[in-house]
C-alpha cells in the first residue's frame, strides 16, 4: 500500500522507538510502502530492529515562528455586554457552543473558515465578560462545573488567559490567537480525556505517550479543520513546554517557548489544580497559588508567574474562606491591596445555610479572614446569588 499523496517521509530516529510501545503514527518504507499501522504494538525486538532499519514516517511540521501569525487585519473586538448581563449564564452558553465546535472538529464537519470565526467570536465574548465583571468570571473558574471536564477546563483556562492578557495590555490581534488556542488546547486528546479524568490508577505507558503527543495531534486536527492562524497553532503546540526544558512534546525551554504559550500554561495548571478528580480532591485556591509560586523559574516563567499571582490576588474570587465570626464565605471581589477582599457569607457558625446571604467586608476586624478552605464538602452554591445578580442585604 502506497501513500496516496506526496507527503514527505522522514527516517525513524532511535529515540522515537522502544520495545513495548504502541505506535503513535503509521510507519512506511522509504518508497512509501506500509510497514506498520498507527496503534500497532512493537512487541518484539525483531519488529523494533526492522522498524529502525527500514522505517519512515510522515512528520507533521510544527508551526514556524517565522511565518505570519495571528488573525487577519480587522480583527473582532471584545463584545460589549449590557450592565445587567448575567456572566454565569453567558459562560454556560459559551460552553455549549464550544461542545458543538469540538464535535465538528472530531467529525471533520467544519466548513472552511468556520472554526477560526467561531473561536474568535467566543474569545471576544469572554473578553467582554472580563470587562463586564472580571471578579465574577474568575469566580466561575472555582465554582462552576455544569459542563464535562473537556469543556469546563479549556473555558476556565481561557478566562484566566484573558485576564492576564488584559493586564499585560497584549494587542487584540495577539489576544485572539491566545484565547482561541486556550479554547482548543486539548482537542488532540478530547477523544480520551474524560476517561483519563475519571481514571484512579496511574497512567499506563501507552496513555503517557498519548498525553505527550496530544499537542501535535491538536495541531493536526486544527490544520485539518482549516486553522491558518500560525500563532494559534504555535501556542497549542507549546502549551505543555516548561521553563526548565522538562516539558513536552519538544522539551524546549526558557525564551524558546512563546510568551503566549507560557501565559496559557499558568492558567492550564491552575485550573487543573483547583478541579477535583476521582483520585484526588481539588486543591484550595491558596494551595494552588502556592504551588505555582514554588514552581516559578522551574516549570513556569518567573516574571509571568508573579504577574499571574498578583492578578489573582491572595484570595481569588471563588475562594472559600472562614471568617473571624466563624461564618463560611466565598470571595466575590478583589481589592487594591489584595489582602482584605469582599466576601459573601453563606453559612453561619453553626453550619446552617443563611436564608439570605450576607455580604461582608473583611477589612472589618469582625469579619477578618482567619482560614482558607478547600472546595470539597461545599454545598452547591448559585454564583448568581453570591455575586448579587439578585438583591442581597449588605451589612
Amino acid at each position: 500500500m502506497l501513500i496516496e499523496d506526496n507527503q514527505e517521509l522522514y527516517p525513524l530516529e532511535e529515540e522515537e522507538l522502544e520495545l513495548g510501545m504502541t505506535l503513535p503514527w503509521t510507519v512506511y518504507s522509504e518508497v512509501g510502502q506500509l510497514l506498520m499501522k498507527e496503534g500497532a504494538w512493537v512487541d518484539s525486538q525483531h519488529k523494533l530492529n526492522n522498524l529502525l532499519q527500514k522505517g519512515f514516517r510522515h512528520k507533521v511540521r510544527p508551526p514556524s515562528e517565522d511565518e505570519d501569525a495571528g488573525p487577519p487585519p480587522g480583527e473582532p473586538q471584545p463584545q460589549v455586554f449590557d450592565v445587567g448581563t448575567n456572566p454565569f449564564t453567558e459562560l454556560d452558553e459559551i460552553g455549549h457552543e464550544l461542545s458543538v465546535i469540538f464535535s465538528n472538529i472530531q467529525t471533520d464537519r467544519a466548513k472552511p473558515g468556520y472554526l477560526e470565526k467561531r473561536c474568535y467570536a467566543l474569545a471576544t465574548q469572554i473578553q467582554g465578560l472580563v470587562n463586564l465583571n472580571a471578579d465574577a468570571v474568575l469566580g466561575a473558574v472555582h465554582l462552576t462545573s455544569q459542563h464535562a471536564y473537556i469543556i469546563q477546563h479549556p473555558l476556565h483556562v481561557t478566562i484566566i488567559t484573558a485576564l492576564i492578557a488584559k493586564t499585560l495590555k497584549v494587542p487584540q490581534r495577539i489576544q485572539l490567537s491566545m484565547l482561541a488556542a486556550a479554547l482548543t488546547q486539548n482537542v488532540g486528546m478530547n477523544s480520551y480525556q474524560m476517561h483519563l479524568h475519571r481514571q484512579k490508577e496511574p497512567l499506563s505507558r501507552q496513555q503517557q505517550e498519548q498525553v505527550q503527543t496530544h499537542p501535535l495531534e491538536g495541531v493536526k486536527l486544527l490544520n485539518r479543520a482549516g486553522v491558518n492562524d500560525n500563532l494559534w497553532l504555535q501556542i497549542v503546540f507549546q502549551h505543555h513546554e516548561k521553563n526548565n526544558g522538562q516539558g513536552y512534546p519538544k522539551g524546549i525551554k526558557g525564551s524558546k517557548i512563546r510568551p503566549e504559550a507560557r501565559i496559557l500554561a499558568l492558567g492550564d495548571v491552575y485550573s487543573a489544580l483547583v478541579t477535583g478528580r476521582p483520585h484526588r480532591p481539588g486543591m484550595s485556591a491558596q494551595q494552588s497559588l502556592r504551588s505555582i509560586f514554588l514552581e516559578r523559574g522551574k516549570q513556569f516563567d518567573p516574571k509571568l508567574s508573579m504577574v499571574f499571582l498578583k492578578e489573582l490576588g491572595l484570595y481569588p474570587p471563588g475562594a472559600c474562606v472562614r471568617l473571624r465570626n466563624d461564618e463560611i464565605a466565598i470571595v466575590i471581589k478583589r481589592t487594591s491591596d489584595n489582602k482584605a477582599p469582599v466576601v459573601t457569607s453563606f453559612m453561619d457558625k453553626h453550619g446552617q445555610l443563611f436564608m439570605r446571604m450576607q455580604e461582608r467586608d473583611t477589612s472589618d476586624d469582625r469579619y477578618a479572614i482567619v482560614a482558607t478552605l478547600g472546595p470539597q464538602g461545599l454545598p452547591k452554591l448559585n454564583p448568581t446569588l453570591l455575586w448579587g445578580i439578585k438583591l442581597r442585604r449588605v451589612n
